[in-house]
């Protein structure tokens, strides 16, 4: 018997199953918590939840499983109930820099779920080195709430790769086959955002058996601004600000990602690869000159054979892809010494007090909005959608600490992509300056969205077809 039957006896539709990636720490072992609490609290006695935990190794596993053992004995003890018999724990180890990882992951849930209902892409890396501490105090003692809510002075570095993904020593360099060794992939990128889609590309099987159809909820940072991202280093290796390129990328692509100019390349993502490596390598662009821009200089160009407007429909049903962000938690993202920590976050609580919604402070309360993505009804979250079009849903707080889920103004999109939403500057916790989305900025943000998701999927096949071929 495989060693994780035990953990899902019954497989039926009382049995939830979701995946959190960066389960060992901050905001990911907040989720885990939160999913804990409210799972228990809203569903009835009868169904049970299995949460697939990822770290990187198989210690943090042990370790995390063992913090969340100690936290369901404590609930358990709060409610007077066991409920070791409705949650259980399913440690899996992978580097979401590592596509191989990736795969290893994949092949082995595929073999031992029956299915998945949501993958939480929590998992990320800043690239961060430290702030640039003159700037910093000069921001908060001229703009304090900006200063702490969407801070420019954190210094990054620029141009991190990942190690090779096929074992070759060397990049861009002519191998002895005649073609060239594999690109360079970002750190930033592979981390928050290519890792996670490759990952949920590959578990589709297990989404769409979700009798919700699954979901993908992306997590993604309030301080992202169209300036911080450039379609033509979608991997941000140019960037000063890989991390909020990165975030600004995942803003684009979930907020698009129902609107029929990118339907062709989502459907492709959201159907499983084929098994043959030829036959996966069936798009790019119908562009004439028979070539396309790659994602970056460093890409490889790709012959595509899916018109943009071509739209086929899916065999099963597709998994919903969501986007979510935890306001501004006090987290080891950046780096900090003991007394600068502490000192941050006695000003996000100042920063709450006088009125910020965005100061969630705590990770657990950070973990509102992507578990409520998770756990609501999927009836609800199409209504809302259906009324007020696709949103970016971000964790807030009042100045008690009461929290809750709050649609995010996002630049050049607005709050649900609609044109007439008004006066968004106005709109509690809207960054100053933010101004209300023309026809332009939308007609904008899709065709943006467009490209962007076909250079995904671009990357997707072409990757895909490389570490086939090794």
């Amino acid at each position: 018997m495989d060693e994780t039957d035990d953990l899902h006896p019954q497989d039926n539709e009382q049995h939830n199953y979701v995946l959190v990636t960066g389960a060992n720490s901050g905001l990911g072992f907040a989720i885990c918590c939160r999913l804990i609490n409210e799972f228990i609290a809203s569903r009835p006695t009868f169904e049970c939840l299995t949460l697939i935990i990822t770290t990187r190794d198989s210690q943090k596993s042990d370790d995390t499983v063992k913090r969340l053992d100690r936290y369901l004995e404590r609930q358990s003890g709060e409610l007077d109930a066991p409920l070791k018999h409705r949650i259980s724990f399913q440690p899996e180890q992978v580097d979401l820099t590592s596509l191989r990882s990736v795969q290893t992951l994949s092949t082995r849930l595929l073999g031992n779920l029956p299915r998945l209902d949501t993958i939480i892409c929590n998992a990320g890396y800043g690239g961060f080195t430290g702030l640039d501490w003159p700037m910093a105090i000069k921001e908060t003692l001229t703009d304090f709430f900006t200063s702490l809510t969407y801070p420019s002075y954190k210094l990054s570095k620029t141009g991190e790769t990942t190690a090779t993904q096929t074992g070759s020593m060397n990049r861009d360099r002519e191998g002895s086959n005649g073609q060239k060794d594999e690109p360079p992939l970002g750190q930033v990128f592979t981390s928050n955002v290519f890792g996670h889609y490759l990952l949920s590309h590959q578990l589709i099987p297990l989404l769409s058996a979700s009798p919700d159809q699954g979901r993908i909820v992306f997590i993604s940072s309030i301080e992202p601004l169209a300036s911080h991202f450039n379609s033509v280093d979608i991997q941000g290796l140019a960037s000063s600000k890989a991390y909020e390129s990165s975030k600004r990328l995942t803003d684009i692509m979930v907020l698009t990602s129902t609107l029929p100019s990118t339907k062709p390349f989502v459907q492709r993502f959201l159907t499983s690869s084929p098994t043959t490596p030829s036959q996966s390598i069936s798009l790019l662009d119908n562009d004439p000159s028979g070539s396309t821009r790659g994602s970056t200089p460093d890409t490889p160009p790709l012959r595509i054979s899916l018109s943009d407007n071509e739209y086929r429909p899916p065999t099963n049903p597709e998994p919903k892809i969501y986007v979510s962000h935890p306001g501004i938690c006090a987290t080891s993202i950046v780096t900090l010494s003991l007394i600068p920590f502490y000192l941050r976050i006695l000003a996000f609580y100042i920063a709450r007090w006088l009125g910020s919604p965005w100061h969630t402070v705590s990770a657990y309360k950070g973990a509102c909005a992507p578990v409520w993505l998770a756990l609501a009804d999927q009836i609800e979250l199409e209504d809302i959608e259906q009324t007020e079009g696709k949103g970016k849903w971000g964790s807030v707080c009042d100045r008690m600490g009461r929290e809750r889920v709050m649609r995010t103004v996002v630049e050049g999109w607005g709050l649900g992509g609609r044109m007439g939403e008004g006066n968004v500057s106005n709109r509690i916790g809207s960054r100053r300056g933010i101004r209300e989305v023309t026809r332009e900025d939308r007609e904008g943000f899709e065709e943006l969205g467009r490209e962007c998701w076909r250079e995904m999927e671009g990357l997707r096949v072409a990757w895909e077809e490389r570490l086939g071929q090794k």
